[in-house]
């Protein structure tokens, strides 16, 4: 009986630090959200300090600041509406996420990749290409 419940007890913390570890290894919730709602906002508050990005005729490595310039204009002339997660996944220390953004300007592919500062994960590439649909 007593080996029954440490059995029991070590299931239990093994499959809670496994499903911390896997949620740890993806992109946050709120970066996903902020995807399907158009959230510039929120986009811009989980970039790094400085992020290679690509939107439109938009490649470069750049500030936060300039970042969020660019990230702001394109959620601006293309309202969404909806983001759907295709594939993610990890390697290392980085998180990926790809998915279809549908906008009222077209669909496009995007692509986001973060790693952590410190505790907390930030955007350090994204790119949103026009899927020509």
């Amino acid at each position: 009986m007593k080996s029954s419940k440490i059995l029991l007890i070590g299931l239990f913390v093994f499959t809670s630090l496994n499903f911390g570890y896997a949620q740890a290894n993806e992109i946050s919730s709120e970066i996903i959200s902020a995807l399907n709602e158009g959230d510039a906002g929120e986009i811009n508050d989980n970039l790094s300090a400085n992020i290679e990005l690509v939107i439109g005729n938009k490649n470069d490595v750049f500030s936060k600041q300039q970042a969020s310039g660019i990230i702001n204009d394109f959620f601006r002339t293309n309202k969404v509406s909806s983001f759907q997660v295709l594939h993610k996944g990890n390697k290392d220390a980085a998180n990926f996420a790809i998915g279809t953004l549908k906008t009222s300007g077209g669909n496009f592919r995007v692509y986001v990749l973060t790693r952590k500062q410190g505790t907390t994960p930030l955007i350090q590439q994204l790119r949103i290409e026009s899927t020509n649909d």
